[in-house]
Order: structure tokens, then C-alpha cells, then sequence
């Protein structure tokens, strides 16, 4: 139609001598069949070409010696007929129809990217402050625990402690019991425990401090050219707290496999940085401790937490061969701050009286300003199940051994140590010696070992 519009205002507007007596306009997409065409034919549109055809010709002629006037009405009416077809006013023809231009211009998209706004940190408030920490009810979720953690570190940090040591288990304690369950899976609870810990101090920077470079790329996804793996991808946490948060490892090292080392230069991870406030190790072994040592010393001032480390067992390791010495503990290991501690524990007692095996089972619990707390599992007549009750609170921290027979005596187990007779011996032999057994404190809380101590932060 467009075609057919432009083809009659040429048909008005050029000259005769332009069409050859014969030829005739077709839409457009006819071509020209015959060499007969004038040269002049060249002014025509692309695809409009004169031509002699048997059907659907349409002849335009013109006589050279026609009346001006009347050639004038004829291409006023041409103009009109081609200004109704256009829809609008006539405007001189182009060299092209492809080169005609509509008269509303459309906006440029603009190109995504460059514009796009960076992805949104969320804003995290800080936990509201223990009412009472002697009295702080025990953590019902792993996130109850990471906010209680950092009340107490934060607490701990006021007081201008240096060294802190933060304890609570990273799975429940099912699944912790579980000989199937991997070393990575713990792993990768704690590492999303200490991103979780780390959003609370929001305008500090803070960094994951991993024992090597090797397992700080291996769980960051930094091993391969696709930047970071899927599962830190997935994480919630990831994306929300790059802002004040880097990961690192002790001794610092390049990100990448071995190979990409040596094909790639790869980005070098400092261990320590100035601009760092405070350092979370997580995940460290009895043999990288002395490393730690080394690490809290090149921080400086700067706090250094241990962050799940489970310290009451690489205590136990300490002085064993291929095992750092037990001068560790005497010299740097005893000023760790216990500013936050769950540390469930159960225990079996064999009475002589029905039902002759007891299970019972407590926490010992303490947040930061508070004491320690002795919690002992009771039935939950309410809701179900179990739940902790307050049953001693204490200035030091308990030894484990002290700690199970503080439950027992609260469950007074004792009593039900004799015999048919009434006689609480056997043989000659005390049965609650029998049944107890001997109480041996580990090496570190033994008297005379706390004496060697430096500090005694440890069990304060």
C-alpha cells in the first residue's frame, strides 16, 4: 500500500519523459522484465520498475502535449489521493522507500547492566541485652545461640578481653552423634554459624579466619575458574554480609588449585589486614593451634575469637607425641575467655533399687556477664518433651567430673545406693564408690596444673 501511495505521487510530480509510452507501475516486488525501459527509470523506488504486463497493469500515460492547467488540477488531485492514503500530508517522495522515516520517534532502550543497581545488603539489628544474665534461659535454635553469643562477646569486648573462646555445638546433638556424619558437614555448619555471628557487628570488619588455604578455598568454591561454588551461591548469608566480612586462612596463600597457581596468577588472601577489627577462627585441630598462637600475636590488639573449637578436648590432647607440649595451655592457652558456653553433657548411674539404670542429663551454661549455670534436664509437663532448669550457679567454671556429680546430687542418686539391709556397704566396700567410681579431674583442671597457668581467664 505504502509502495502503491508513493508510486502515484511520482506518477504526478515527474515528467512524462520519464515513462516510456508502454510500461506501467505494479506494486512493489514486481521487477522489471523488458530492456526497454528508459534510463530514467532509475529515479523510480527500489523495487518499482516499468514494465508490460497482461494482468493487473495499471497504465499511467501522459501526453507531452498536454494543457499546463490541466496538468496541474491532475497532480493537485494525485497529491490529495496520495495524502488519504498516507493517512496525512504528502510529503515529497524518497530516493528509496526503505529510506522514509516515520515521523514519531521511539526511545533507545537503555542497555541493562551498567545501571543496575548492586544487589541490597540487608540491614541486621543488633539482639537486644540480657535482662538478667545469671538467669538467660538456654538457646532453643542455632540462631538463639549465635545471638547470645554475640551479646556475650560483645560483652566480653567491653571489658577489654582479647582472647575469647565461644563453645555451643553446630548440629544437634543427634546428629552429632551420628558415626555417618562427615567432617564437611560440620564443617559447613560452623562456617555458616560464623557468617551468621559476624553480620551482628555490622560497621566492623570482620574475617573468617580458616587453618589453611587450602580448606579456605576448598568451602569458599574459590578451586575453580567459575568463581564461587553453588552451595555458598545459595546461602542467604552470602550475599548479605560481603560488605564487612572476608575470608582468610592462617598463614594466608593464593586462591586457586596448585595448577591454577601455575597457569593463572591468582589473587593473593593476606592473612592479616589493616583495616581487620576482628579475627573468627573457626574450625582449627589440636596440631594448628600453635599457628593460632602465632596469629593472635601478629593481630595485635585486636580480639581474636575461637569460635567452636571445642578447647576442652584439644586440651586432652596436649602432650602427646606429634601434639603441641602442655606448656600451650600454661602460657597462652589459659587466657582464652570463656564469654559464651554450651556444653550439654549426659550420664548413666547404676543403683541398686528399681530401675537399677538412671539416664539423666544438664548443660552447663553461661552468657557473658553472667556465672555459670548448672542446668539439669527435667520433663516438660507443659509442651512436651524436655527442658533445662537452673539448678546451681557458680563463680568458675565446673570440671566436667564435678559437673556430673552436681546433677547427681541434685537428683540425689546417692540415697539409692544400699542394700536390702539398709547397709550402703558391700563386702566392706563403699557401693557409692562402686557406683561412681573414682573422680578423676583431666590434667588441665587438676590443682596443681592450674597453678602453672599464666592466667586464669580459662575458667573464669
Amino acid at each position: 500500500k505504502l509502495a502503491a501511495a508513493a508510486a502515484i505521487g511520482l506518477a504526478a510530480v515527474l515528467p512524462t519523459a520519464a515513462f516510456s509510452a508502454g510500461p506501467g507501475l505494479r506494486p512493489m516486488g514486481l521487477g522489471s522484465s523488458s530492456t526497454s525501459v528508459s534510463a530514467s527509470s532509475a529515479a523510480l523506488p527500489r523495487g518499482v520498475a516499468g514494465r508490460s504486463g497482461r494482468v493487473g497493469r495499471a497504465r499511467v500515460s501522459m501526453m507531452a502535449t498536454e494543457d499546463p492547467t490541466e496538468m496541474d488540477r491532475k497532480v493537485a488531485e494525485s497529491k490529495a489521493e496520495l495524502e488519504k492514503m498516507m493517512g496525512g500530508k504528502a510529503s515529497a517522495p524518497s530516493s528509496s522507500l526503505t529510506d522514509v522515516k516515520p515521523e514519531v520517534s521511539v526511545p533507545i532502550p537503555k542497555k541493562k547492566g551498567s545501571s543496575k543497581p548492586s544487589k541490597p545488603v540487608e540491614k541486621v539489628y543488633a539482639p537486644e541485652p540480657f535482662k538478667n544474665p545469671n538467669r538467660t534461659p538456654p538457646p532453643g535454635s542455632f540462631g538463639k545461640c549465635v545471638e547470645q553469643a554475640y551479646l556475650s562477646v560483645q560483652a566480653a569486648l567491653d571489658d577489654g578481653k582479647k582472647l575469647i573462646e565461644v563453645e555451643f555445638p553446630p548440629l544437634p546433638q543427634s546428629a552429632l552423634d551420628n558415626s555417618a556424619l562427615g567432617a564437611d558437614v560440620i564443617t559447613d555448619a560452623q562456617i555458616s554459624h560464623a557468617r551468621q555471628f559476624a553480620r551482628y557487628f555490622g560497621d566492623k570488619k570482620v574475617a573468617i579466619v580458616f587453618p589453611d588455604i587450602t580448606e579456605r578455598n576448598r568451602f569458599m568454591g574459590d578451586l575453580s575458574f567459575a568463581g564461587k561454588s553453588d552451595k555458598m551461591k545459595s546461602d542467604k548469608l552470602y550475599g548479605s554480609v560481603t560488605e564487612n566480612v572476608r575470608y582468610t586462612a592462617l598463614g594466608g596463600g593464593y586462591k586457586g588449585s596448585f595448577l591454577e597457581q601455575i597457569w593463572v596468577k591468582q589473587e593473593y588472601v593476606e592473612d592479616i589486614q589493616d583495616e581487620d577489627d576482628i579475627f573468627v577462627v573457626i574450625c582449627a585441630s589440636a596440631q594448628e593451634l600453635p599457628d593460632v598462637r602465632k596469629f593472635c600475636e601478629a593481630a595485635g590488639d585486636r580480639p581474636v575469637i575461637l569460635f567452636n573449637l571445642k578447647l576442652q578436648t584439644l586440651r586432652g590432647d596436649f602432650g602427646l607425641p606429634a601434639f603441641p607440649g602442655k606448656s600451650l595451655q600454661y602460657d597462652w592457652l589459659s587466657s582464652a575467655f570463656p564469654a559464651y558456653h554450651v556444653l550439654p553433657r549426659a550420664y548413666t548411674r547404676t543403683v541398686t533399687r528399681p530401675p537399677f539404670l538412671i539416664n539423666y542429663s544438664g548443660c552447663l551454661f553461661r552468657t557473658y556477664p553472667g556465672k555459670w549455670q548448672v542446668l539439669l534436664e527435667v520433663a516438660d509437663t507443659d509442651k512436651g518433651g524436655g527442658r533445662y532448669e537452673q539448678v546451681r550457679l557458680e563463680d568458675k567454671r565446673p570440671a566436667l567430673s564435678e559437673l556430673r556429680e552436681l546433677l547427681a546430687d541434685e537428683l540425689q542418686l546417692d540415697g539409692m545406693d544400699d542394700n536390702a539391709d539398709g547397709d550402703k556397704k558391700l563386702l566392706g566396700v563403699d557401693l557409692a564408690t562402686l557406683r561412681k567410681g573414682v573422680v578423676v579431674k583431666t590434667w588441665w583442671e587438676q590443682d596443681g596444673t592450674i597453678e602453672k597457668c599464666k592466667s586464669d581467664d580459662w575458667r573464669s
